[in-house]
């Protein structure tokens, strides 16, 4: 599926660097590469990975939302839950913000 074949330690190495020159950029790309990508990875279908991988290695970035009106970003606190439905998923809590949502493709 491609990839620079980083470990975790190193991608934290480099997130680190630029979060010395610009902290912003530091966060997308811990988003990006930490959650959104590890997350397609792991959990993702065998399509989705087809699909997503790619562009988000080029053209998009991911979007990431932990923090809820009462929990903060204390994620065992979280009250937003994903309930299955036939082939879909119904998503009901709420967020205070959704990171990257302004740029984000997924």
């Amino acid at each position: 599926l491609g990839g620079n074949g980083m470990n975790f330690f190193e991608s934290c190495l480099v997130i680190e660097e630029l979060a010395k020159v610009d902290p912003a950029i530091a966060v997308i790309v811990d988003i990006q590469n930490t959650l959104v990508n590890t997350a397609i990875l792991k959990w993702g279908s065998p399509l989705q990975q087809k699909s997503y991988l790619p562009r988000l290695s080029q053209e998009i970035v991911g979007s990431f939302c932990l923090s809820e009106p009462n929990s903060g970003s204390d994620a065992f606190a979280m009250k937003t839950a994903a309930r299955r439905v036939g082939d879909e998923y119904i998503i009901n809590g709420s967020k205070c913000w959704i990171s990257n949502a302004m740029e984000a493709g997924v």
